[in-house]
């Protein structure tokens, strides 16, 4: 999937995915996204969180690396 996207579309996804990965250790767990999404004005509680992570975490470590989040991204 990622090798028919634009430039600008992998530039974009690198983007929004450093914003989720506040460490910056290449995935992102139920905390970073819950915390960006506290930020952004949602208020998720942690299952619902945990659920969005389930449904995007391709290889079942719990987290969610940057192929996972692009495959996340461009789903239909």
């Amino acid at each position: 999937m990622a090798d028919q996207l634009t430039e600008e579309q992998i530039a974009e996804f690198k983007d929004a995915f450093s914003l989720f990965d506040k460490n910056g250790d290449g995935t992102i767990t139920t905390k970073e996204l819950g915390t960006v999404m506290r930020s952004l004005g949602q208020k998720p509680n942690y299952g619902e969180v945990e659920e969005m992570i389930r449904e995007a975490d391709i290889d079942g470590d719990g987290e969610v690396n940057y192929e996972e989040f692009v495959q996340m991204m461009t789903a239909k």
